[in-house]
């Protein structure tokens, strides 16, 4: 007796895409509702839906060619529902859901938020140990003769500074960030004329 044309097509599909033997599909479709609705079915079966024989036997029926077509045309079906899904989350104006249009199919999407960002706040100790060095280069480049360095103490807040992620140490390094922005370190260093 013939079996309908979408349990063959859809018993094929399912063997390629899990890459197991007919006698494999054939087995796992009478335990997988999934598969059964996949193939057409409208009730759960636990007979098997044929005999393994039957999948070669259809596979020579059909011939290299008619499994191309199968192929291509789940790849056509598959771009249709992408579209159409496109379709429902656009809005009126042509926007998606975030508010961008568009892009043309081609345009991957990389989230990046995982990724470090290459951001500084003017905050950051890092930061503050820049612009005291620059100040510094600056004043060594122009010949200026620097009354106080505080190079000492730069060096000392510095190693406290290096500390901040353990646990007894944050009023120490808040004191330390709070002394290397008020005091001046970063904003001027003290020149003599």
């Amino acid at each position: 007796m013939a079996k309908p044309i979408r349990l063959m097509v859809g018993l094929l599909i399912l063997k390629h895409l899990r890459d197991v033997s007919d006698e494999s599909v054939v087995e796992q479709f009478s335990e997988n509702a999934y598969f059964q609705y996949f193939c057409g079915m409208e009730a759960f079966r636990t007979d098997a839906p044929c005999v393994p024989t039957e999948l070669v036997e259809f596979r020579h029926r059909i011939g290299e060619s008619g499994m191309e077509l199968i192929l291509k045309e789940s790849i056509r079906i598959n771009l249709l529902i992408g579209d159409h899904r496109k379709e429902e989350t656009q809005g009126k104006d042509g926007k998606d859901g975030r508010g961008r249009k568009p892009d043309a199919e081609h345009t991957a999407f990389i989230d990046t938020t995982v990724q470090e960002k290459n951001v500084t706040f003017p905050t950051d100790s890092k930061l503050l140990n820049k612009v005291i060095a620059f100040c510094h280069s600056v004043a060594e480049k122009e010949n200026l003769k620097v009354r106080q360095s505080y190079a000492k103490e730069i060096k000392e807040l510095k190693l406290v500074q290096r500390f901040r992620g353990r646990k007894n140490s944050k009023a120490k390094v808040r004191k330390a960030d709070k002394r290397m922005r008020s005091n001046g370190f970063c904003c001027y260093v003290d020149l003599t004329f």
